[in-house]
């Protein structure tokens, strides 16, 4: 059965994305085949750490231009994975990300149909795990990656704008979806051994990764799980996915 999570966020700058980066990464790593989606159309990131070479992009397939396999790009030679693992970039043009600002309800529901097929698609080609990295917030096409999705992952950082945002979206989205959640705090301030709390507003906390500056000097192509799999990053990372699993 294929598993699929939704990376989200309540506000940018979380790190939602270099988490699904190397949860993608790690899930592959374990063998099972893994495809990772950018559905932050508003701020697509994916396309400047790996290289596309394919003519379509995630937003093609979304308006019904092409299949979600014409998408899937495979990295699994760059990552050295025992598991496929393919990502579908969305379109960094800025004439497309000003375009999408237009979309309408109707081009929404269309893009959630469109997402539910895929993902049938996907599961019918022996796809274990799809990981949508989301937009942060409440814009249509993340709330189009929850509804898609069959588990939620939160990226919280330690700041009251984000607790608030968090509980917000847990209380008034998720739970409104029936979706399972659950939360990682990222970028910590404090002294991790402390932390005893195990769940928040109702969903297990799986991980509380400490703020590490070393990490934003390092090159944004870099993957740790990949490249440094004894960093404390990467160990997260493992256990994050371990817990997920558990959670099946």
């Amino acid at each position: 059965m294929t598993l699929t999570l939704a990376v989200h966020s309540s506000k940018g700058g979380t790190g939602k994305t270099s988490i699904a980066v190397n949860l993608a990464v790690a899930f592959a790593s374990e063998g099972k085949n893994t495809c990772l989606i950018d559905l932050d159309l508003r701020g697509p990131s994916l396309s400047s750490m790996f290289k596309p070479e394919t003519h379509f992009w995630i937003n093609d397939f979304l308006s019904g231009k092409c299949s979600l396999k014409d998408t899937l790009n495979d990295i699994k030679p760059e990552m050295e994975t025992s598991g496929h693992i393919y990502v579908s970039f969305a379109n960094p043009d800025i004439g497309e990300i000003r375009d999408l600002v237009s979309k309408d309800r109707n081009w929404q529901a269309g893009a959630l149909k469109a997402l539910m097929n895929g993902k049938k698609e996907l599961a019918a080609n022996s796809l274990d795990v799809i990981i949508f990295d989301t937009s942060p917030g409440v814009e249509y096409e993340s709330i189009n990656a929850v509804a898609a999705s069959d588990m939620v992952i939160i990226v919280h950082n330690d700041t009251a704008a984000c607790f608030n945002c968090t509980e917000q979206l847990i209380k008034g989205v998720y739970t409104l979806l029936d979706k399972k959640c659950a939360i990682i705090d990222n970028m910590y301030h404090g002294n991790c051994s402390d932390i005893i709390e195990k769940s928040r507003y109702g969903a297990p906390v799986l991980a509380t990764i400490p703020c590490m500056c070393e990490i934003a000097t390092r090159s944004k192509n870099e993957i740790l799980v990949h490249s440094e799999p004894e960093h404390l990053f990467s160990k997260s990372i493992i256990t994050i996915k371990d817990k997920i699993e558990a959670m099946q």
